[in-house]
């Protein structure tokens, strides 16, 4: 029930960053067994958000249009005048289709992706507009949220090294503030890090994995799971690779801490504490912007688990990144960096703009 609450916020909290005129609300369920659809897309040329766990989204855009996209389902391309009209769930029906599974199969499918990727993604400098919300968790309690809206300037998308510059234009931030509630001899992840995360593991150094027969998904899409050539490596995670199979873009990523090897992960060790990171969690999804023809990493989220010992008390720490892109390619003549992206996220200080969170 709190990550949903939560979601609720972050889209309540997207509202001001469209400055728009028309706006529309539902709710996305399968039609068959009426679950909700997370992480939906609802777009069009110039807007762009998803559905929270509940399968609800708040859109707001100066363009009439909207497409709805799910994986697996058919695509609603409407407008905001047509849905006005509608109940407020609108069921989605899952996309029937027929493959020649022995056709796909004979594809390297992955190497064409890796082949493509110059040509999917952007490889030169970019800006795009974000919604960031950060937690914080000691030992199951809440301690800090904070919010963040902002821009990120890329000089790529990929690669092995990448720039990143970042301009925030608003931050809020609630939550208990006591004292010892950190062991400061550890550091929590910077701007910097989330989003190098979020794009490092997007291509894998095809030697230093295995890679599955891919599973087919729908008449669009394969699957391609992998694991670690050296699975007592504990720097190497699990994961699968989501392909579209029309132009062999990756549309989803997963990466996630390897169960085997958890009791092999060494502690850091400081003065008075040691710590380690016992488990994490990466999801990302791409889309494919219309105008520009490249795909961007449009949701992700990266959740971390850190094990902390200060003398003989354990205290474990949560921490999770949920991001939302909510323009990409924006006007990158505008940037304008004012903020040190490799200090801590929940360190950074901006002014709080009232107005801005209340509208």
């Amino acid at each position: 029930m709190e990550r949903n609450i939560i979601a609720v916020i972050i889209y309540i909290a997207l509202i001001p960053l469209s400055f728009s005129q028309n706006t529309i609300s539902k709710y996305l369920v399968d039609k068959d067994t009426k679950a909700p659809l997370q992480s939906a897309t609802i777009h069009n040329v110039n807007d762009y958000t998803i559905t929270n766990a509940d399968g609800y989204f708040v859109f707001y855009s100066t363009n009439d249009s909207i497409t709805i996209k799910m994986l697996g389902y058919e695509t609603l391309k409407t407008t905001f005048k047509a849905l006005s009209h509608t109940k407020d769930t609108l069921y989605f029906t899952p996309k029937p289709f027929q493959l020649d599974e022995v056709t796909l199969s004979n594809k390297n499918i992955l190497q064409e992706a890796y082949n493509r990727a110059s040509t999917n993604y952007p490889m030169e400098p970019f800006a795009e507009d974000f919604f960031l919300r950060c937690v914080l968790k000691r030992n199951g309690e809440l301690v800090k949220i904070e919010d963040f809206s902002g821009r990120i300037k890329r000089d790529k998308l990929l690669g092995i090294k990448k720039d990143f510059t970042f301009q925030l234009l608003n931050m809020r931030k609630f939550g208990i503030e006591k004292k010892g509630m950190r062991a400061d001899d550890f550091d929590l992840p910077s701007l910097d890090d989330v989003f190098q995360w979020w794009s490092n593991i997007l291509f894998l150094n095809p030697n230093e994995y295995r890679f599955s027969h891919s599973k087919i998904i729908d008449e669009d899409h394969q699957q391609v799971n992998y694991t670690p050539e050296n699975e007592e490596n504990y720097r190497k995670g699990i994961g699968h690779f989501l392909v579209n199979t029309d132009d062999y873009a990756i549309k989803e990523r997963i990466h996630k801490i390897n169960p085997k090897i958890v009791s092999k992960i060494p502690y850091t060790k400081k003065l008075f504490t040691k710590y380690r990171t016992s488990d994490y969690f990466y999801k990302d999804k791409c889309e494919k912007d219309v105008e520009k023809g490249k795909y961007f990493i449009a949701t992700a989220i990266y959740t971390e688990k850190v094990e902390v010992y200060a003398g003989e008390e354990r205290i474990v720490y949560e921490v999770s990144f949920e991001l939302i892109v909510t323009h990409p390619f924006s006007d990158i003549n505008t940037f304008k960096p004012n903020v040190n992206g490799k200090k801590e996220l929940f360190k950074l200080e901006i002014p709080y703009n009232k107005e801005f969170w209340e509208t």
